[in-house]
Protein backbone atom coordinates (compact mmCIF):
# COMPACT_ATOMS: atom_id res chain seq x y z
CA UNK A 1 0.00 0.00 0.00
CA UNK A 2 1.28 3.36 -0.56
CA UNK A 3 -0.15 6.89 0.93
CA UNK A 4 -0.35 9.81 -0.87
CA UNK A 5 -0.08 13.49 0.47
CA UNK A 6 -1.22 16.22 -0.91
CA UNK A 7 -0.60 19.82 0.72
CA UNK A 8 -2.70 22.83 -0.85
CA UNK A 9 -1.19 25.73 -1.99
CA UNK A 10 -3.45 27.66 -0.08
CA UNK A 11 -5.66 26.93 2.57
CA UNK A 12 -9.81 27.72 1.92
CA UNK A 13 -12.71 26.72 -0.48
CA UNK A 14 -13.02 25.02 -2.47
CA UNK A 15 -10.45 21.89 -0.95
CA UNK A 16 -8.51 19.70 -2.86
CA UNK A 17 -11.38 16.93 -2.50
CA UNK A 18 -13.99 19.20 -3.36
CA UNK A 19 -12.60 20.46 -6.90
CA UNK A 20 -10.98 16.53 -7.22
CA UNK A 21 -14.78 15.68 -7.26
CA UNK A 22 -15.40 18.44 -9.67
CA UNK A 23 -12.76 17.24 -12.21
CA UNK A 24 -13.90 14.06 -12.35
CA UNK A 25 -17.66 14.92 -13.03
CA UNK A 26 -16.77 17.25 -15.67
CA UNK A 27 -14.20 14.09 -17.62
CA UNK A 28 -16.94 11.61 -16.93
CA UNK A 29 -17.60 9.55 -19.70
CA UNK A 30 -14.82 11.49 -21.85
CA UNK A 31 -12.47 8.99 -22.12
CA UNK A 32 -10.72 9.47 -18.36
CA UNK A 33 -8.99 6.37 -16.61
CA UNK A 34 -9.86 6.81 -13.27
CA UNK A 35 -13.47 6.43 -12.76
CA UNK A 36 -15.84 6.58 -9.58
CA UNK A 37 -16.44 3.73 -8.00
CA UNK A 38 -18.52 5.08 -4.94
CA UNK A 39 -17.75 8.12 -2.83
CA UNK A 40 -14.15 9.09 -2.34
CA UNK A 41 -13.08 5.32 -3.97
CA UNK A 42 -11.85 5.38 -7.23
CA UNK A 43 -10.98 2.39 -9.69
CA UNK A 44 -8.93 2.99 -12.83
CA UNK A 45 -9.79 1.24 -15.90
CA UNK A 46 -6.91 -0.83 -17.28
CA UNK A 47 -4.57 -1.35 -13.66
CA UNK A 48 -6.55 -3.14 -11.00
CA UNK A 49 -6.86 -1.68 -7.65
CA UNK A 50 -8.41 1.38 -6.36
CA UNK A 51 -7.70 5.06 -4.82
CA UNK A 52 -9.90 5.44 -1.00
CA UNK A 53 -9.27 9.59 -0.23
CA UNK A 54 -10.21 11.68 2.36
CA UNK A 55 -9.59 15.47 2.73
CA UNK A 56 -8.33 16.12 6.32
CA UNK A 57 -7.75 18.82 8.73
CA UNK A 58 -5.77 21.32 7.18
CA UNK A 59 -7.07 21.11 3.68
CA UNK A 60 -4.66 17.56 3.01
CA UNK A 61 -5.71 15.68 0.70
CA UNK A 62 -4.76 11.94 1.75
CA UNK A 63 -5.02 8.95 -0.48
CA UNK A 64 -4.36 5.35 -0.25
CA UNK A 65 -3.23 3.46 -2.99
CA UNK A 66 -3.96 -0.41 -3.24
CA UNK A 67 -3.41 -2.63 -5.93
CA UNK A 68 -4.86 -6.36 -6.43
CA UNK A 69 -1.23 -6.94 -6.78
CA UNK A 70 1.38 -5.03 -5.06
CA UNK A 71 4.13 -5.49 -7.85
CA UNK A 72 1.46 -2.83 -9.99
CA UNK A 73 0.79 -0.43 -7.01
CA UNK A 74 3.26 1.85 -8.86
CA UNK A 75 1.26 1.87 -11.79
CA UNK A 76 -1.60 3.53 -10.21
CA UNK A 77 0.48 5.58 -8.12
CA UNK A 78 1.94 7.21 -11.39
CA UNK A 79 -1.76 7.84 -12.89
CA UNK A 80 -3.04 9.31 -9.68
CA UNK A 81 -0.16 11.79 -9.17
CA UNK A 82 -0.14 12.20 -13.19
CA UNK A 83 -3.94 13.22 -12.37
CA UNK A 84 -3.56 15.69 -10.19
CA UNK A 85 -0.85 17.16 -12.17
CA UNK A 86 -3.12 17.92 -15.01
CA UNK A 87 -5.86 19.07 -13.52
CA UNK A 88 -5.17 20.47 -9.88
CA UNK A 89 -1.68 21.71 -10.55
CA UNK A 90 -2.31 24.68 -9.93
CA UNK A 91 -3.57 24.37 -6.63
CA UNK A 92 -0.92 22.08 -5.34
CA UNK A 93 2.10 22.67 -3.03
CA UNK A 94 3.23 19.39 -3.13
CA UNK A 95 2.89 15.99 -3.15
CA UNK A 96 4.84 12.72 -0.94
CA UNK A 97 4.02 9.40 -1.33
CA UNK A 98 4.61 7.12 1.71
CA UNK A 99 5.43 3.47 1.34
CA UNK A 100 3.95 0.78 3.23
CA UNK A 101 5.30 -2.76 3.56
CA UNK A 102 1.94 -5.31 2.55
Amino acid sequence: MKVVSVLPLQLGKPTLGALLDGTERRLRGRGTTLIRHSKRRWVHTKYPGWISWEVSKGGILVAEVRAKKSDAEWQLVQSFTGYLDRHLGKYIDSISILYYPD
